[in-house]
């Protein structure tokens, strides 16, 4: 696209659909890993080159004009198009140099791959490896990264996935906690104890109230959406909380509380898009974490 002899560049378009999407330059700038400067920038940049204004902005943050609601239709297509022709590009690459993004949440991006990637590396020394640890889910269709390991069974259509191994959950809390606070004998007992849960996250509201027992944010007198907080909040003596059970009994100063209750087990799934899954490096990726992580916990330094 060339305007008045100027080529918007596609940096441009991203950060415009960014912005569009979420509303704000600081968003857009987290989203992108940008800083917010160089997003604002980018807007300029482009409403200069189009010579219109994309967006009105506010207190409230960026809000599209009624020409940024035209052009941020053609600027989604151009992007798909452009992900598109990457996937398939990749996809048919054997080369095993190069780069895999992979994406993980915090148990597995901190605790377990940088121990088992290393092997991996060592046999394959041309590969480079970009770890985006983050609990958030990434999108595989964008090509945000290349393989995923998940704790739940992706739906999309276009995207292949394989089953590891089940992780059973149970409720935790250390013996000083236990002895200072008698034990549960209920579920709905939680609510006069120190519970752990997430801030922002329903899932463990979720799954309290698929057990018949209603909670709200304000019932975790401990709140954090960070997984590895959890953890160590229950390791510390904070209070009771949920966590996986392969974890807990390596750690001989917790003891499960409520072992009758039957949370529900996470499943292990590693991802990648249909159309990248001949690529050579990305199959002996996903073929070594589908070996390595049949047993997780055996990784993790406790």
């Amino acid at each position: 696209m060339y305007i008045e002899n100027m080529q918007i560049s596609w940096d441009l378009i991203r950060t415009f659909e960014a912005v569009a999407k979420t509303g704000s330059l600081s968003a857009a700038a987290r989203m992108l890993q940008l800083t917010q400067p160089t997003v604002g920038r980018h807007v300029d940049l482009l409403e200069e080159a189009l010579n219109v204004a994309l967006f009105v902005r506010s207190r409230e943050g960026m809000r599209l004009t009624d020409k940024g609601e035209d052009l941020v239709v053609d600027a989604k297509e151009m992007l798909a198009s452009a992900v598109g022709l990457e996937r398939r590009a990749t996809g048919l690459d054997e080369d095993l140099s190069g780069v895999v993004r992979i994406s993980a949440n915090e148990i597995f991006g901190v605790m377990v791959l940088p121990r088992i990637l290393p092997r991996f590396m060592d046999v394959n020394p041309d590969i480079d490896i970009e770890l985006i640890v983050s609990n958030s889910i990434t999108n595989l269709m964008q090509r945000d990264a290349d393989v995923s390991v998940r704790m739940f069974r992706p739906t999309q259509n276009d995207l292949i996935a394989r089953k590891i191994i089940e992780l059973p959950l149970g409720l935790f809390a250390h013996r000083d906690y236990l002895t200072a606070h008698p034990a549960p004998r209920k579920l709905r007992d939680l609510h006069e104890h120190r519970f752990i849960g997430f801030d922002r996250e329903t899932s463990l509201i979720d799954v309290a109230r698929s057990l018949g027992e209603s909670f709200i944010s304000s019932d975790f007198i401990f709140r954090s959406d960070s997984i590895l907080a959890h953890f160590e909040a229950i390791r510390s003596g904070v209070g009771i909380g949920v966590t996986h059970k392969g974890l807990a009994v390596h750690w001989p100063e917790v003891e499960q509380v409520l072992p009758k209750v039957k949370l529900p087990k996470l499943d292990l799934w590693i991802t990648c898009h249909s159309e990248v899954r001949h690529n050579k490096r990305i199959r002996l990726l996903m073929d070594f974490l589908a070996h390595e992580l049949g047993d997780p916990y055996s990784h993790i330094n406790v």
